[in-house]
């Protein structure tokens, strides 16, 4: 009986380390066509620091002959997190915010752009020291067979 269950468990086992391997081939192939077509929508983002605040300006552009509808699964557009030089995270912009718990539509015409813009007061973050800061914004929206959206720029504090 003990036996019959080994080769059971086993072969269990074994059907399940079978199954693992297609959906990798699967995402590889998703992940080529991804690349292809990651050019057709593109986020830049622009840092302008002034005064102990930091503009920064965000521009998700279509640059492919079609609309590219997106989908939110909540009121936040976007993601920003500014990290010092020593990577240790000073600001992140959902960080103490509630967003409408509801699918929120996009659409981008060919050739069109949707900029948003977010500052940030450097005083919040108490004293910072002089060095290279990095921020990386992620768009929220998701849209049929493109990529997540995230851009890294740097902006320099000095003393």
């Amino acid at each position: 009986m003990k036996k019959l269950l080994f080769i059971l468990g086993f072969l269990i086992l074994a059907g399940c380390g079978q199954s693992a391997e297609q959906p990798e081939e699967k995402e590889q192939a998703e992940e080529v066509s991804g690349d292809m077509e990651e050019k057709d929508v593109e986020l830049s983002v622009e840092t302008k620091e002034e005064s102990g605040v930091v503009q920064i300006t965000m521009t998700v552009k279509n640059n492919s002959d079609e609309e590219k509808n997106f989908e939110f699964s909540s009121g936040q557009k976007y993601e920003i997190i500014i990290t010092d030089p020593n990577g240790a995270e000073v600001y992140k912009y959902s960080k103490g915010k509630m967003f409408t718990q509801a699918l929120q539509y996009l659409t981008i015409p060919p050739g069109e752009s949707k900029t948003y813009q977010e500052t940030w007061d450097m005083k919040s973050a108490g004293s910072l020291q002089a060095g290279d800061y990095t921020v990386t914004a992620q768009f929220a929206g998701k849209a049929e067979g493109e990529k997540p959206l995230q851009e890294v720029k740097t902006f320099t504090v000095s003393e």
